[in-house]
Formats: C-alpha cells, structure tokens, sequence
C-alpha cells in the first residue's frame, strides 16, 4: 500500500503533462528550426525559433525528464528504439544514422512494417503507405516509407523529444560558443601579429585600418563568448541535468548491443545502427565542455560514459564516422589526472576492467585508422587527432598495468595493429621534424633580412608587412609541428627500451635505421649551425633534448638486437650514414651532458655498424654484377625472398612490398588493391638467387685459394 501510495503523484504528474504534450507545439518548432543544425543553411531568423528559446526550451524538456532520469535503470527499458521511424510527432528519418546509410534505413523501416503486417494478418493492421512521385525532368521514383502507427509511453516520448531538443537548442549553443572561441583566438593572433609588424617599423596606412577592424572584431567577439559563458557555461544545475541525460542516453545504446561487455558483437545490430548520429556526438560534445569547467564533473559518476568510449572508440563496424570516435579520445584527454584536476579520474584509468583490457588496444587501432578519415582536410586533421592520443598513451605508459598491456599487445600484434602503428608513428616523425627544421631554415632568412635594418627600412612598407605576416605564420606552424615532433620522438624513445622487437622486422628494420640517421644528420652533421634561431624555446626546438633522445633510440634498439640486424641497417642507408657523423654526435653529447653509459654504447653500435659497412662492400665485390631479374624494382636490390604480386604480376622482395603496405594497400605498380595475405611466394627465383649467391662465393673462394697456392709456389721456387 504504502509503495502504490507513493506511485500516485507522479503517475498523475505524468499523465497531466503527457496530456498536455499532445497539444503542444514543440514538433512544430523542430519542424521550422530543423535546418538551423546545418552550418552551411541559411534560414530566415523571422520564421525560425531563435537559439536562445530553444536553449530554454532544452532546460524545460530536461525538467520533464527528471523523474525517470532518477532511476534510469529501470526506465531505459521503456525507450522504444522504433519510436525513430514510427511516431507522428518527429521527423528523424533524414538525420545521418549512426552507421547505416538512408537505403539501409529505409530497409529496416520496411522490415518493420513487414513484421507489423505479419502480426496483424486479419486484417486489422494499419499497413505502410507508400507515395511515388516523379521528380520533374526525371523518370525515377522514389517511395516513403511509413511505419504504422503505435502507442510509445510517456518516458519514450519525453526522451527521444528531448534529445531533438537538445541538439538545436543546448548542444547548438555549444558548438556555436566553441566556433566563437575559435574565431577570436584567430583574430586575437591575427590583431598581435599586426600589432608585431607595426612595432617593428612596418606601420602603413591600410596596416592602421587592419589594426582598428580587428580590434572592433575581438570586441564584439568578446562579447558574444562573455553571453554565452553566463548563459550555459554558468549554470551548473542545467548541466547536471543535461549530463544526467546523456548518461540515460549512453545505458539506452550500450542496451541495443546486449549490455557493457566486450568484445563487441562481430555484426552491429539494425536498432544501433540505425539511431541518429548526433545522440552520442552530442554527448561527448558535452563531456568535452564540461569537463574543461573547473568543477563541474566533481560529484559525477563517469564510469558509464568511460565503459561506452572504450567498446566504441576502436570499432568502425559499430561507429562509422572516425571524428566521433576522434572526440571520445578528446574526452579521455581531458580526463587525465593532471588535466582534470580531480584525484577520481585517476581510479577511472588504473581500476576499471574494460580499461585496462582494452584502452591501450583501441588508441593503438584509432591511431592507425585516423590516416585516412575521408575528409579534404584528413592530412592535417590527423595530427591533432594523434596529438591527444599520444598524449593519452604517454600518460598510460607509465601505469604499470597499461604498460603491460602494451607490452602483451605489441607480442601479440607484432605483425599487425602494433605494426601498423609504429610504421605511421615514423612516418608522422619523419615528416614533422623535417617540416620544423625546413621552415626553421626560412625563419632565419627572414630574421636576416630583418637584421639588415638599412637594406630593411628601404623595402616598401606593404613588402615589409606581407614578409612580417609569414614569419608570424610559420613562427605557429613550427611552433605546432615541433611539439609533434617532440611527442612522437619521446614515445619512439619510451617504447624502444622495452618493446624493441618490432623495431627490429625485416620490413621495419632498415626504415627505423634510415629514419635515426637522418635525425642525427640534421642534429648534428655540418648544417646544424644553421638550425640555430633566436629564442628557441619559443618554436618548442629542442635540439639538444633530440639528440639525446635520438641516441636513446639508437641503443635501445640495439640492446633488443640478438640477430645484430640493426648495424647492417644503419650502414646500408645511403642518403645520410656516414661513420665520422657517429663520432660527431657522440662529442656533442658529451658536451650537453648526455648520459655516459648511453654515448658508451652508441659509439659501441658505430663500431658494429662500420663494420657491418665494410662487410657489405666485401660482399658486393663477391657478388659483382647481379642479374636484373634478382633484383628487386622498387629499391634495386638483391632479393631474398621474393614474391609475385597477384594483379601486376611484378616479382619484388617480401620486406619491401609489406613496407609499402604498411602505409598504402594497393599493388605500387597498377594501384589494384592488395594485402600481405595476396602475395604469392616464387620459390624458384629465390632458389634460382640462393645457387647464383653459393655460386658466386665459391668462385671467390677458389680464386682466393689459387692465389694462396701461386704464392705458395713461387716461394718454393725461390727457394
């Protein structure tokens, strides 16, 4: 009695206000602001809800959420995923789906309609109706599908309202207060810039009108992001409320794949494929705000929203759009302990199961998959995306427990995820050091041209503030490249002294060697003098942190080195080995304070890698003009385990092919597709080098025999 007792008032509650949403106005208001979510739409302010009623409107349909928002666990049941496509209230069928195109939609929503129909075969069912219409100037049809009409309960109304709400009203203020921050942080540097380039003697006329439209720009900007902030930023309580939500949000999706629990189902399921894309884009769009707010996760449990960034993060069958999955590891970033500021966040990382089994195991996968997100602008947008996983990764590598897990991984994925990993890590390294050190180097022109002040000053005022704006412009960009560069190196570093296996494959071997030789020429060959800038610490250029680091590497690799692979690797690479630049780094280190046992064993592996070089040249002598058909086309040397390429029928050597692949699957000589598993062994060529190989050096050996007996027999005859 006294539970039913307590049940009345809000069973009444509930049917008042259900009462009264029947005839309310709130789809009408979806309806005519619906396109106001499409940045590049314009819509007509006159006849469109404005977003600051639909922000209050988000915090009233948060306030009709708050009963079942408190016992979320037993109301996530009543949320009817087929509410999407079967109510008469909301439009959702055109919103991108989660990871199912508008064909796959239409299917279900056909199935659905079919099941309806077989459940209601006498008849009285309300069956799909379906319209054609002939576009004008076109013989194609197309037909809408509509489910039948069914009865959803209050709670699933409320929720599914609410999450439509909330993406035009709360969740498009946000993106619209991040878009205001970015605008003035970039018209903020462009004001300081220009600011610079007059106070460096460059100041013109159209430079004045430049300054006084940018400050009146960073004014109203200003502005602008101070209403925003006491508008939603402030409120604190509207948060909670709207996080509380999306917690519900995140159990009712995790629901649709059978529960928190990995692996994930190996077939994503229709119902999750199906859900708009924005229900979990939104959520971690608010994760990402308010965990940047001093405070205000503080009392919240993120367990759930972590569960639910670990099983997802890494799927692409699950989640289609690799930026969503990019912003979960935008979350976890701000998460970490010394970014947080809460001591909660650090029992997230180093005491939930899901995280310690399968963190590490889906950034490394992220960090591979993010090389190609089909976007015009996938090139630079994969640097940031790998910025905050490297940061992410640095912060795990020293918690024992993901340390091992990376550790059981690389065994593991040797020749897979971990090396596909590895290899896009060198390639990022390779190409921002050598990007940094380049615009370095026309840094300095400029700074020259500048120190001239006579030659300077006779320059016209306009030249003088176009060469000023690209210094300021390639200050940030070496500034930017230089702390990814610094990031990659430092995790070469850390991962090399207890995982230097994968460094050392045949098909990565020669690559990290030619890589470290590089780096040490430009750190300290003949033109590092040139590398030397004002104020270095301002492009985050630490050349001598690099180095030292650089020559960490070197003897880390070669302390996992049994097989002593890596001095023939090092010696081989003909672009930048060179056995006096070994000694040269190695006096430099000595010089900065580099550690002695390190610059021990790095001259150690010069040694072995000299003579590696002499060996080489001696076998080369032995060998001497090798058939054209044994070796390989790509790099022009002799093969050893040859393999035909299915589609272009080319022979190249194993190692090299699988190189390829690691940053590109298609055949290098016609760019059909194609996988390690495609190549097809030709044992007869191999056979054909290995008795060209044992030939050659018995024919050395029988020369060099005869010559020892010639000499044996003139001595005996001059006796």
């Amino acid at each position: 009695m006294g539970r039913e007792a307590g049940k009345r008032p809000k069973l009444a509650w509930e049917e008042t206000i259900k009462g009264d949403m029947k005839g309310c106005n709130i789809p009408k208001y979806l309806a005519l602001n619906k396109s106001s979510s499409c940045v590049m739409q314009q819509v007509d302010p006159l006849k469109c809800a404005s977003s600051g009623m639909f922000v209050n409107l988000s915090a009233v349909m948060l306030r009709l959420c708050e009963p079942f928002l408190d016992n979320m666990e037993s109301k996530k049941d009543k949320i009817d995923v087929k509410y999407l496509f079967c109510n008469n209230r909301i439009d959702f069928k055109d919103l991108t789906a989660i990871n199912a195109s508008s064909e796959e939609v239409s299917s279900w929503i056909e199935s659905i309609n079919n099941e309806h129909a077989q459940n209601n075969a006498s008849g009285e069912a309300r069956f799909v109706e379906s319209q054609e219409a002939t576009s004008s100037g076109k013989n194609s049809a197309s037909s809408q599908l509509r489910c039948s009409k069914k009865n959803f309960s209050f709670v699933c109304e409320c929720f599914f309202m609410t999450s439509r709400v909330l993406n035009l009203g709360l969740m498009k203020a946000i993106s619209d207060f991040k878009h205001i921050s970015q605008q003035l942080a970039r018209f903020e540097d462009d004001l300081e810039s220009n600011r610079a380039v007059r106070d460096q003697g460059g100041g013109s006329p159209q430079l004045e009108q430049d300054i006084t439209r940018l400050e009146k720009i960073v004014e109203i900007l200003s502005q602008d992001k101070l209403c925003y902030e006491a508008q939603i930023l402030r409120d604190g309580a509207f948060l909670q409320r709207a996080l509380s939500f999306y917690r519900l949000m995140i159990l009712w999706s995790v629901n649709l794949v059978g529960g928190f629990k990995m692996p994930l189902p190996s077939q994503c399921s229709k119902e999750f494929a199906c859900i708009p894309e924005h229900f979990l884009d939104d959520a971690m769009d608010l994760l990402v705000l308010t965990s940047r707010i001093p405070k205000a996760l503080e009392s919240f449990v993120l367990d759930d929203f972590l569960s639910f960034i670990i099983m997802f993060m890494g799927s692409t069958s699950y989640i289609k759009n690799p930026y969503l999955r990019a912003k979960m590891v935008e979350v976890l970033n701000c998460w970490m302990p010394q970014r947080s500021g809460l001591s909660s966040t650090a029992s997230l990382f180093e005491g939930h199961q899901l995280c310690l089994d399968y963190l590490v195991r889906n950034l490394l996968k992220l960090y591979v998959d993010i090389e190609f997100t089909g976007s015009h602008t996938q090139f630079f947008d994969k640097f940031n995306i790998r910025h905050n996983i490297a940061e992410l990764l640095e912060y795990l590598w020293d918690v024992p427990s993901h340390r091992n897990a990376w550790r059981q991984i690389a065994k593991e994925e040797e020749k897979g995820v971990y090396l596909n990993f590895l290899n896009f890590l060198i390639n990022d390294s390779i190409y921002l050091l050598d990007e940094s050190l380049n615009k370095i180097l026309e840094l300095k022109e400029i700074e020259a041209e500048m120190t001239n002040t006579v030659e300077w000053e006779r320059r016209p005022a306009q030249e003088r503030e176009e060469r000023l704006r690209v210094f300021h412009q390639w200050e940030n960009i070496v500034r930017f490249d230089m702390r990814l560069a610094n990031e990659d190196v430092g995790m070469l570093a850390f991962t090399s002294e207890q995982i230097p296996a994968p460094f050392l494959l045949p098909e990565m071997v020669e690559r990290v060697a030619s890589m470290l030789n590089y780096f040490l020429l430009q750190l300290a060959g003949p033109q590092r003098k040139s590398l030397t800038v004002k104020d270095p610490e301002k492009y985050e250029f630490k050349p001598k942190q690099l180095l030292k680091q650089i020559a960490t590497i070197y003897v880390h690799i070669s302390r996992g080195d049994k097989e002593s692979v890596f001095p023939a690797a090092i010696s081989k690479d003909g672009r930048a080995y060179n056995d006096q630049l070994f000694a040269s780094a190695a006096n430099i280190l000595w010089k900065i304070g580099g550690d002695p046992k390190i610059i021990q064993e790095f001259m150690q592996l010069a040694g072995r890698a000299k003579a590696a070089a002499s060996e080489a040249m001696d076998a080369e002598a032995i060998l001497g003009d090798i058939p054209d058909e044994f070796l390989d086309p790509i790099q022009y040397t002799l093969m050893k385990d040859p393999v035909t390429l299915p589609s272009s029928k080319v022979t190249v050597d194993r190692p090299v092919i699988i190189r390829h692949l690691l940053s590109d699957s298609t055949d290098p000589f016609n760019r059909s597709h194609l996988t390690q598993d495609m190549l097809i062994p030709n044992t007869e060529l191999k056979l054909q080098i290995e008795e060209f190989v044992q030939s050659q050096q018995l024919r050395k050996r029988t020369a060099a025999v005869s010559e020892i007996g010639q000499a044996d027999g003139a001595d005996d005859m001059a006796e």
